[in-house]
């Protein structure tokens, strides 16, 4: 028999090796499952296209710069996975793109308000690096912009109902510090807006191909809070919609470029689990 010492010590360390792989089975099980979605499309006006990721945000201020100075506008922005990745196009309706971090929903009330007198169009909103990151530009084709935050899933069904009621679209849903952000606009021309969420990525997939059917084209796709959730609607400037899944970075910039072989640009990239 082993003296109750090391009987003790046996079963201390035996439970610890147990914990440890059922911690690292977990951790490889959850990174198994997150994906790198990109939305492609044809008929989007888009001439060219390049992309970036970049795990400091500086680095990506940089880059940002750097592709401006190529004539290129940020046309799609995410964080995940520890990365800023960011689209650049030419060919697009709007100009001057550029990106601006605020620290809260107070601070981003105020910039959001400063850039609409300076004439400037919200165009995208993220959450990263202990940030709200905003991406700004001239856009005529838009007339009004307002943003509103809920702090349940439940109320955003009527708070963009609302919305629709009063003439605006729904361009951009974001999750971050326990509330939802939605972004809305008059003048962007969409019809018959619809809003989808699962939190089954499989069965998000299957939603998509639906809508598709319906002749929706989906315009926004986040992830948030254990959800994918979907913007669609008639209308919009895209054709031939498609998607890419992929967890592998490798194979995402694999699939990116046979993409563009294949005459689609990028119209959103998305990431979760």
């Amino acid at each position: 028999m082993f003296p109750r010492r090391l009987y003790g010590r046996f079963f201390a360390h035996r439970r610890f090796w147990l914990l440890l792989s059922l911690f690292l089975f977990l951790s490889s099980a959850q990174a198994s499952s997150h994906k790198w979605i990109a939305l492609f499309a044809k008929g989007t006006g888009f001439t060219e296209q390049a992309y970036d990721s970049r795990g400091d945000w500086r680095e990506l201020a940089q880059v940002v710069n750097e592709r401006r100075s190529q004539g290129y506008e940020i046309s799609a922005l995410e964080n995940g996975g520890g990365l800023w990745f960011v689209v650049f196009s030419k060919g697009t309706p709007y100009r001057q793109t550029h990106l601006r971090r605020a620290k809260n929903w107070d601070d981003l009330v105020a910039l959001f308000k400063k850039k609409q007198k300076e004439g400037f169009k919200m165009l995208d909103l993220e959450r990263g690096s202990g940030r709200w990151v905003a991406l700004f530009a001239k856009d005529d084709r838009y007339t009004d912009q307002t943003l509103s935050v809920v702090r349940n899933w439940e109320d955003i069904d009527l708070m963009i109902r609302s919305k629709w009621r009063e003439g605006y679209d729904v361009i951009d849903i974001e999750h971050g510090r326990s509330t939802w952000i939605a972004l809305f606009t008059k003048g962007a021309g969409y019809t018959n807006q619809r809003l989808a969420m699962s939190r089954k990525f499989p069965r998000f997939m299957e939603i998509i191909q639906e809508r598709w059917k319906d002749d929706y084209c989906l315009i926004s796709l986040e992830h948030g809070y254990k959800r994918w959730i979907g913007i669609f609607a008639k209308n919009a400037p895209c054709t031939d919609e498609g998607y890419v899944s992929t967890r592998d970075w490798s194979d995402f910039n694999d699939e990116i470029k046979r993409r563009w072989k294949n005459g689609y640009h990028i119209i959103g990239i998305a990431e979760g689990w």
